[in-house]
């Protein structure tokens, strides 16, 4: 872009200072909470930014300069546009308006002065430098958001919180997006990728992108997964609390350990984020990952005597007890624009698929999910919620299967992410966004369209005469206590039924991979016409000694009836809650923050090797506390201090680990005025 004026000595006319006008630009351009030693310019893209320009002479009108912006190695083309704001002896102030797909990333500028013996350009100076990002602010950026209150929240907001429980609890995180050297690093990885510059002014692209390099499966990403118990060589995925120490070490050392889908979600959403584009962090509960890719969750049971036994072995899908992806908002111009498929796009960067060569995910328009348009880029099948699960009974002589019975409500039980406003962690519901409910018209057009995609639908009679499902506590189980369940029976049919029945309770990975058997029970109900129930009872010392750090239950019942051999099965998940950690914070007249966290073991036996985490986003600092061991009931305290960095609501951040214990956690939001 250019701003022109031309000189009467041409060869004189000299431009000796540019003032990129930092603090007035970023305040207008949504960005004064970046934070950077050296108060870098940092703007949107289709947003005029303004910059005061010196010259070493008053400027006449027969004077002529240029304003020229480079990426890389290459001067930035396209619709920029500038324009003179306002002149005055040798100063004037131009705005520059970069156009609506301009490349988002770092820049440098210089000033070229156009005489009668060519063109003298300023010298390369760094503190002209600039980063531009994507606008969700600006009517014709892919990704704006019409609504302030959602911009507010999904760009602009620092905290968030992945649920990983239905009733809303779950883990506050720290995305961090605007800490010092975050933007530097999101930038690196794009460069890390190869991606083309000329690529990078696409969102759907970027997000392509970033989507592949949060992971380090093909591509030396940013997390390295671990799915086991072992983190001996990196960090428990269960001891992180926010994104920007991830990425600070990524950019330093390489590829970071360990991660799981909430923590490559939350480092993602950093990602996004920073670099302009709208971000949220979403929770699918009992989510089905399809690896036949036929958008059917087929189960395998075996066949022993009048009992049915789940084989994880032949069982190649799998339904996870809940998995964290994002959504990032963007138009999809890439998309007919007759469909209007805009809008919130799911994105995966946890690598469970690969998608033309890496694994990643997405974008996937939320829209075409829930209309059953598998088709449209990019990994419909795979982020399908609505498929049905289909229980298949292996006969151990032929080797085939036979079909048991077909569930359409279990899979993409609820869908879940935060409510809009700052510290408002509030679940919100939005599984209406991915399916239409259960049983509706619309819910079975969507599944006939998908099916006739996939070639998918089978024939099942369910009219077996009995029903059979397991109920757990409508109250949250504590880690450490015992409870009861109930397996409930219906009798549909009008003659006496004679069942046999077996339990079995396993400790599990939130993947719902068994880590240990712990409880197997048989039991027979004889039913009359009506409804009865069985009581089993769960006892804490049997199931602790192999619980693990992520505290989960899985009970499968499987029956047979005797009189017509009908096969019923059941599934259900505890997800055991933990301690919780105890805050005090006081403020004293300097603005030092004083912060006193504390935990009592709640249980029968000692904890080993506990490791606890401050973060306090106030000041950007981790303090760490580290404890051979805490007796049973014993307490534990430890006192921290910093002065806050900048002024506003935040968070601090709690996390204690030990190898029998992940999810003890605590947050506590204070107002800071300097």
């Amino acid at each position: 872009c250019s701003a022109e004026v031309v000189s009467r000595n041409p060869s004189t006319l000299e431009c000796v200072r540019v003032d990129m006008m930092q603090n007035e630009n970023k305040s207008d351009h949504h960005c004064h909470l970046y934070e950077g030693k050296n108060n870098i310019l940092i703007v949107r893209r289709a947003q005029e930014f303004q910059m005061t320009l010196q010259f070493n002479q008053p400027i006449n009108p027969s004077d002529k300069f240029q304003i020229e912006f480079y990426i890389g190695k290459t001067s930035q083309t396209g619709n920029w546009t500038g324009r003179m704001i306002q002149q005055q002896e040798d100063e004037c102030v131009v705005g520059i308006t970069p156009s609506a797909n301009a490349i988002i990333g770092k820049y440098y500028t210089n000033v070229a002065v156009i005489g009668s013996n060519g063109i003298s350009r300023t010298q390369r100076d760094s503190g002209t430098d600039f980063y531009l990002l994507f606008n969700a602010w600006a009517s014709n950026d892919e990704v704006y958001m019409p609504s302030e209150e959602d911009r507010q929240e999904y760009v602009m907001n620092e905290n968030g919180c992945m649920y990983q429980e239905e009733s809303g609890g779950g883990r506050q995180w720290f995305y961090g997006q605007f800490v010092e050297g975050i933007l530097d690093v999101c930038i690196q990885i794009l460069d890390d990728s190869n991606m083309p510059l000329v690529n990078r002014g696409d969102a759907v692209k970027v997000c392509r992108i970033g989507s592949a390099m949060m992971n380090s499966q093909d591509d030396r990403g940013v997390l390295v997964g671990n799915w086991s118990d072992e983190y001996s060589l990196g960090t428990a995925p269960t001891f992180w609390i926010g994104s920007d120490q991830i990425l600070l070490q990524y950019a330093n050392k390489g590829p970071v350990s360990y991660a799981q889908c909430w923590v490559y979600a939350g480092t993602f959403n950093t990602f996004l984020r920073c670099l302009g584009i709208p971000a949220r962090v979403i929770t699918n509960f009992n989510s089905a990952h399809d690896n036949t890719g036929n958008i059917i969750t087929d189960l395998v049971f075996n066949s022993v005597g009048n009992q049915l036994e789940l084989n994880e072995r032949l069982t190649r899908d799998s339904i996870w007890n809940y998995h964290c992806w994002n959504e990032a908002y963007l138009s999809r111009l890439d998309l007919p624009a007759d469909q209007d498929l805009g809008g919130w796009q799911v994105v995966d960067s946890t690598p469970q698929e690969t998608s033309d060569g890496y694994y990643r995910c997405g974008p996937c328009s939320v829209k075409a999910i829930k209309e059953g348009m598998l088709g449209y880029q990019f990994d419909g099948p795979f982020v399908f919620v609505n498929s049905d699960v289909y229980k298949h009974k292996l006969n151990r002589q032929t080797g085939k299967t036979e079909l048991l019975s077909v569930d359409t409500t279990y899979v993409g039980k609820k869908l879940l992410t935060k409510s809009i406003g700052g510290n408002n962690y509030e679940p919100m519901d939005i599984t209406e966004t991915y399916k239409y409910p259960e049983g509706i018209s619309k819910d079975e057009e969507t599944m006939k369209k998908a099916e006739r995609t996939y070639k998918t639908h089978m024939q099942y009679d369910d009219e077996q005469g009995v029903e059979m499902t397991l109920e757990i506590p409508l109250e949250r189980v504590k880690i450490g206590q015992n409870f009861q369940m109930a397996v409930v029976f219906r009798n549909l049919s009008e003659d006496t039924r004679t069942i046999h029945g077996f339990l079995v309770g396993s400790t599990v990975y939130y993947t719902n991979i068994q880590r240990a058997q712990f409880k197997q029970e048989s039991f027979d109900v004889t039913l009359n016409p009506m409804e009865s129930e069985v009581q089993v009872v769960v006892l804490a010392q049997n199931y602790m000694p192999q619980l693990g750090s992520q505290s989960n239950l899985r009970f499968v019942v499987t029956a047979k009836s005797m009189e017509n051999n009908q096969d019923m099965t059941a599934i259900q998940i505890v997800n055991l809650k933990g301690p919780e950690l105890a805050f005090a914070v006081g403020l004293e007249v300097s603005l030092e923050v004083f912060i006193k966290v504390e935990f009592t073991n709640p249980f029968p036996f000692s904890l080993s090797n506990v490791v606890c985490l401050v973060c306090q986003s106030v000041c950007l600092s981790l303090c760490v506390c580290v404890c051979s061991e805490i007796a049973t009931g014993a307490s534990i305290t430890w006192m921290e201090s910093c002065v806050p960095t900048r002024s506003g609501n935040t968070m601090i951040y709690a996390v204690l680990d030990c190898s029998v214990l992940g999810n003890v956690q605590g947050v506590w939001a204070i107002g800071i005025q300097t």
